[in-house]
């Protein structure tokens, strides 16, 4: 399902939920039985990223983590959107993490606090038929104390230093999984020159040193767009402010916190959630079950006093007020329906981005915005709860469309 939300001054969100759609596991998303209802779906996600991309005037600085559309369609929409732009003189940067170019697939995703995904991003660019004109940027992957580190963002940068500049940011990746079977959110921010400004310093980064190491340092701060105060950080640089700020937003709320995290394993995020359930807070959400079982396997293993024993019992007690979603375990060739989402609600504000919850994401290069605007916290609260709702209600249907977290 593909749910355009209200519009709050110059923010327009979008909420995306599985397609209610039977999976087969043995078989590749082009051979799904329901692929039309997919693919459907997708295109009009689709129609959001090139109608962003249609209004661009100078510029559009593209990172993306995963980029891999089927053929037909759906290729067709946003390749000619990139087309029409760059023939118009528009200038289009794309920068996209190089891991996927090596024919190996990044296994330990809990560990690299990313998203699982297979080969493909690599050959889609090479292959999709982009204009001449459209720059290209592999960005490297590296160890960064320790394990592996991933250039993980999803966002668009239009007409960075004018006064129409605009950001499309949230936690889909540019998949045909994840705009048609996966549960993610958008948000398109317009008139938002000082924020595109922060974006573009964060791909500058990226762009001219084609690595992570040291990106984002020093791009945290606020901006205010439809008189809403927006803050703002990118990782690795700042990183531990970003992780900081999740986990005080969580500790400072006085009624109620929702959250829709693939992942919950730092240390911080986990403690301040314990803390506020201990305090009596309205706490509830959705989490993706096979991914964070992954994780809790390993603290399992932990022996006794160890901090993942601690984090075990922590995450003991933040599961029982959680629902989690029985996606399809990650194979490379299967359909991908993760719970995908990595948002916080608490009472009048909302942090959204590409940051997974766990303390390794804060070495990936990585975005997130806390906005404070009670509309829009409500509107990303009653989306929370209608995924909490649905994979409760439907556990054990054909292709995992639900449970309950054991």
């Amino acid at each position: 399902m593909f749910s355009p939300g209200v519009a709050v001054g110059n923010m327009q969100p979008y909420f995306l939920t599985q397609a209610d759609v039977a999976l087969d596991k043995s078989k590749p998303l082009p051979q799904q039985p329901d692929l039309a209802v997919i693919e459907d779906q997708a295109l009009r996600v689709g129609e959001v990223l090139s109608g962003f991309i249609g209004a661009a005037s100078t510029s559009l600085d593209i990172a993306i983590y995963d980029f891999r559309l089927l053929d037909g369609a759906l290729t067709d929409q946003i390749v000619s959107a990139v087309r029409a732009a760059a023939g118009r003189g528009v200038s289009v940067r794309l920068a996209y993490d190089r891991t996927q170019a090596t024919g190996a697939i990044l296994k330990e995703f809990a560990d690299a606090g990313g998203d699982p995904a297979p080969v493909g991003t690599h050959a889609f660019i090479a292959t999709a038929g982009l204009p001449a004109g459209v720059q290209v940027r592999p960005i490297e992957e590296e160890a960064i104390n320790p394990g592996h580190q991933i250039m993980h963002q999803k966002y668009i940068v239009r007409d960075a230093g004018g006064p129409e500049a605009a950001v499309l940011m949230g936690s889909a990746n540019f998949t045909t999984d994840a705009w048609g079977i996966q549960d993610n959110n958008v948000l398109v921010i317009t008139g938002a020159q000082d924020l595109a400004a922060a974006y573009e310093r964060d791909f500058t980064d990226l762009w001219s040193t084609g690595q992570l190491s040291g990106t984002g340092t020093g791009d945290a701060g606020s901006s205010t767009i439809s008189g809403i105060d927006i803050g703002y950080s990118f990782a690795p640089g700042e990183g531990g402010q970003t992780e900081d700020d999740i986990a005080g937003v969580i500790a400072s709320a006085n009624t109620r916190i929702r959250v829709a995290s693939m992942v919950i394993s730092s240390g911080k995020i986990l403690q301040a959630l314990a803390d506020q359930i201990d305090a009596g807070l309205d706490v509830a959400g959705i989490y993706d079950g096979p991914e964070m079982a992954s994780i809790v396997r390993d603290w399992d293993k932990g022996a006794s006093g160890s901090i993942s024993e601690q984090h075990l019992a922590l995450w003991q007690k933040i599961a029982e007020r959680l629902a989690a979603k029985a996606s399809q375990p990650f194979t490379a060739t299967g359909p991908h329906n993760f719970m995908h989402n990595k948002v916080v609600v608490t009472d009048s504000t909302t942090s959204t981005g590409s940051f997974n919850f766990s303390a390794n994401a804060t070495r990936n290069a990585e975005n997130v915005l806390q906005i404070g605007s009670p509309e829009l916290a409500d509107q990303y609260a009653t989306y929370i709860d209608s995924l909490a709702r649905r994979y409760r209600q439907h556990p054990g249907l054909p292709g995992n469309l639900g449970g309950r977290a054991s």
